[in-house]
């Protein structure tokens, strides 16, 4: 089966840090993915609305809506979920264990991010052709 382009999908990415979130903009953007971003949990269900491919959540978000309850809703959806991807700085959680066993959850990323498992993950969760790493050039004589 052949991998799709990056170009063909949409990653919704939620974080309320603009730091993160304009971080990980530029990764999944550089390769090729499009981006819909979201900085609550209100928003992301209602981003979700426009069905997005992928997500990137981060599970510590500001307001009545945390990331827990994003996948907690999401668990209880009567429709499609697209895979998801946890970026969290709480990598000890021990909530982190029950996520792991969240079906629509395909990978838990603790910061600060790994950016090359970040993508790998996501190409792998959308089943995208990851774009060719340019190695660094020869040194300078």
């Amino acid at each position: 089966m052949a991998l799709a382009a990056p170009s063909t999908k949409t990653v919704l990415i939620v974080d309320d840090d603009e730091g993160v979130l304009n971080l990980l903009e530029i990764l999944v953007k550089r390769d090729g993915f499009k981006v819909d971003l979201a900085t609550t949990g209100d928003r992301a269900l209602t981003r979700l609305e426009r069905k997005p491919d992928a997500m990137l959540l981060d599970l510590m978000l500001p307001g009545g809506t945390t990331g827990f309850d994003v996948l907690k809703r999401l668990r209880e959806a009567e429709r499609a979920v697209p895979p998801i991807i946890v970026v969290t700085a709480f990598a000890s959680d021990p909530e982190l264990k029950k996520l792991e066993k969240d079906p629509n959850v395909r990978a838990i990323i603790s910061k600060p991010i790994n950016q090359e498992r970040l993508l790998a993950c996501l190409h792998e969760a959308l089943k995208t052709q990851p774009p060719e790493r340019k190695g660094p050039g020869p040194k300078p004589a």
